[in-house]
């Protein structure tokens, strides 16, 4: 059942289009969180609203509120706590386990198709840099399903590197480098070559191109995460990247998901070359 179904005799009819279609569930049977974005409109419904979510689902415990973009210098969203519980989750998905707090360190399981896709492009003995790593959910993936020579996942929120040590744990991996820096100082002191940079910041990661590049070999890849709109999703993006590699080649153009109205998540898949062939 809908959730708008569940809601068609306590939200007048006029409202009731408002209500969202879908809503993001963060955890696992021994306990979810749900994340849903609702319109000022609905505000005098938002507990109903909270309360048809539970009833849709047995695992969850927690309702969350979605107030506004990522913001702060650990880009985290501001959360309404609609349903209270327990904010910390063990999420389960494609084998592995995320331990993750979303009000403390950004993770999204909508994100869970786009780390498969990166881990099947991986290839066996590789050398990876994963910035702006959070709780490490893509450096998680890849070591669970490709033998890596390393990952070193690099993140300033204690929050981030503390989960992605415990993820580290939980998974049994020995593979993957949890670094406290901030991105900029880290590349720069950085004298290592690596095989694949993934830079999954959808917001801001464009400011730190030049310094990731540095760290990559000639016909590494890049994985470069951006935002645009639904008219020219990918133009922006690519102009970023053109502006600091004029030689790098676009092998691969994805809509990741939906952002905010009218703007999409996207990545683009970068070979590197630094001189014209």
């Amino acid at each position: 059942m809908s959730l708008k179904s569940l809601l068609k005799n306590v939200i007048p009819e006029p409202y009731l289009s408002m209500v969202p279609s879908s809503f993001e569930i963060i955890g696992s049977r021994s306990g979810a969180i749900a994340i849903i974005e609702i319109p000022d409109e609905l505000d005098a419904y938002k507990h109903e609203i909270a309360e048809a979510i539970k009833r849709m689902n047995k695992n969850i415990t927690t309702v969350l509120r979605r107030r506004g973009p990522r913001s702060g210098p650990y880009r985290l969203y501001n959360y309404e706590v609609l349903i209270e519980g327990p904010t910390e989750v063990l999420h389960k998905e494609h084998g592995y386990y995320i331990k993750v707090d979303p009000t403390k360190v950004y993770f999204s399981s909508r994100d869970q198709t786009d780390r498969a896709e990166i881990s099947e492009m991986v290839r066996e003995g590789e050398k990876i840099l994963y910035l702006f790593a959070g709780a490490g959910p893509y450096a998680v993936a890849i070591a669970k399903r490709k033998h890596v020579k390393w990952i070193y996942a690099v993140e300033i929120n204690p929050w981030g590197f503390k989960y992605m040590i415990d993820n580290i744990k939980i998974n049994k991996l020995d593979n993957i480098v949890p670094i406290r820096a901030d991105v900029s100082l880290f590349c720069k002191n950085f004298y290592e070559k690596v095989n694949r940079i993934i830079m999954t910041l959808p917001l801001g990661a464009h400011k730190y191109l030049d310094l990731a590049l540095a760290c990559a070999e000639d016909g590494g890849f890049i994985h470069f995460y951006h935002t645009g709109p639904e008219e020219e999703p990918f133009r922006e993006a690519e102009e970023l990247l053109k502006s600091v590699c004029p030689y790098c080649v676009v092998i691969n153009k994805r809509i990741v998901r939906d952002y905010a109205p009218h703007v999409y998540k996207v990545r683009i898949d970068v070979l590197l070359k630094r001189r014209a062939t």
